[in-house]
């Protein structure tokens, strides 16, 4: 696919982020702490569900909002990171955070969850998404980052509803980053359970998670 045609369909996913947020009232919609997740939504032209949504905690403070958009629902983390198809991490701060600190704990995360083979292949990834969140001071309550998978274009990041740069083009890169959360070692085990809709009550957490991280 030609730059014009990926800047196109990264468009085209901004659009489609616009029109989740403006969900009809009258639509099914998870609320995490007045962060709102509609239960669907179109990433690419393919039809999303809402797998699960949950916040995250450093000790009794709230971090942030977290939802995982799915093809079709799951509670494995294995079939949710390997399913074929568009798919969608939509993040909204809890408090104000500082986005090169946050930016250092994903490129962090993305290492500690990629094999050595796949880590050479994501190396300018790594690096670029990490200037990414570094030209940003900070991202507020109300502001969302969202990381969309599209096939045939790759991740699209959006943060403040503009698309940011070129699409991750590797699939292994938006896999990796999936499981930050959803893999062995999550930063917060009750929001990877929110995610997986395992846990009904893990949605809202407990104040559990790592105490020294903001990711």
């Amino acid at each position: 696919m030609q730059r014009r045609d990926l800047l196109v369909a990264a468009a085209a996913a901004a659009c489609g982020l616009d029109a989740a947020l403006a969900a009809p009232r009258d639509a099914a919609i998870t609320d995490i702490y007045g962060v709102k997740f509609p239960a669907e939504l179109d990433v690419g032209g393919q039809h999303l569900l809402l797998n699960g949504a949950g916040a995250r905690f450093k000790m009794i403070f709230k971090v942030y909002a977290l939802g995982l958009y799915l093809a079709k629902k799951t509670n494995s983390a294995d079939e949710a990171v390997s399913m074929p198809g568009a798919k969608r991490l939509m993040l909204s701060p809890l408090r104000e955070l500082p986005m090169s600190e946050f930016g250092r704990l994903v490129t962090k995360g993305i290492q500690s969850n990629a094999s050595k083979e796949d880590f050479v292949k994501i190396v300018p990834d790594v690096a670029r998404i990490g200037q990414l969140f570094a030209a940003y001071s900070k991202a507020s309550p109300g502001e969302w980052l969202v990381m969309d998978w599209i096939p045939g274009t790759g991740m699209v990041a959006t943060f403040r509803g503009a698309v940011q740069g070129d699409p991750f083009v590797e699939p292994v890169f938006f896999r990796t980053i999936m499981k930050i959360w959803l893999g062995a070692s999550p930063p917060d085990a009750r929001l990877r359970s929110a995610l997986l809709g395992e846990d009904p009550d893990a949605r809202r957490g407990n104040g559990g998670g790592d105490h020294s991280e903001l990711l």
